[in-house]
């Protein structure tokens, strides 16, 4: 496994959508979208959109199951995110990306 992206996440990662690495997508064309399978530490496979806005940014986006994610794992600002390229395909031979996390510490 390949890590790619690490993030500390922040209000609008948590709220609205999670912006990535330009460098994570690469050749993905400007304007377009796309489902993008990511598997967790469980095992379970989440399908997240994946957006790359028209114009100036060309800064990918996911949205969409992101938020169920959010949820069901708890995810609040300060976490940490971390993806990585899985060299194993899924059943239609498309690349899938694993994803992990860390809770921030709370100290009392």
């Amino acid at each position: 496994m390949e890590k790619i992206f690490t993030k500390k996440l922040n209000n609008i990662d948590i709220e609205r959508r999670i912006v990535l690495s330009e460098n994570l997508i690469k050749g993905f064309p400007r304007g377009h979208e796309a489902y993008l399978k990511f598997k967790d530490e469980d095992g379970r496979v989440w399908t997240f959109r994946c957006r790359v806005p028209p114009g100036g940014s060309s800064r990918p986006a996911l949205s969409g199951d992101w938020f169920v994610f959010v949820r069901s794992k708890q995810l609040k600002v300060g976490d940490v995110i971390e993806i990585a390229l899985d060299r194993e395909k899924d059943r239609a031979g498309v690349d899938q990306f694993t994803i992990r996390f860390k809770k921030q510490l709370e100290i009392n």
